[in-house]
């Protein structure tokens, strides 16, 4: 059993340029990748919007205990796997993540923020931005936050 020089040097030359095809491609795919999720942003529309109830929007600020409450409710297009809350006060500034906000399609979910405005002072900005998991990783769609520049009293 002789082997044919002349056959094995084109079929390693084969196996080498196939090898080094593939280490291309999956250069390329990750690069690829990475681009995409560098500039990933919500590709389907969350319709987070607050609940109104006789034309008044569910969200107001009660000084004798201290929090912020609203009522979000869901569009139809896909269910909120969280929500993530900012409050930027004169004084400070605090970020909630309501991970036990999961908002089913058409869905409502009610919150209760603490926040002392004798330490944090008033309210400028209430920043509420929906997380979503369209595939498997979550995605914080940040612009479809919902922003307010003024809490009213309860």
């Amino acid at each position: 059993m002789g082997w044919n020089k002349r056959g094995v040097t084109p079929l390693i030359l084969t196996v080498l340029l196939l090898s080094f095809a593939v280490a291309v491609g999956v250069v390329v795919m990750n690069l690829g990748r990475a681009q995409v999720e560098g500039a990933a942003e919500c590709a389907i529309n969350v319709n987070l919007h607050f609940a109104s109830i006789s034309g008044k929007d569910q969200l107001c600020y009660d000084a004798a205990k201290k929090r912020i409450s609203f009522t979000a409710e869901n569009g139809v297009n896909i269910k909120v796997e969280g929500l993530i809350v900012n409050l930027i006060g004169t004084e400070k500034a605090e970020t909630f993540e309501l991970n036990e906000a999961k908002i089913i399609k058409a869905g409502t979910y009610v919150a209760n923020i603490p926040f002392d405005t004798t330490t944090g002072g008033k309210i400028k900005q209430l920043k509420i931005t929906p997380k979503v998991k369209p595939l498997e990783e979550e995605i914080i769609c940040q612009e479809q936050a919902l922003v307010l520049d003024e809490v009213k009293e309860c």
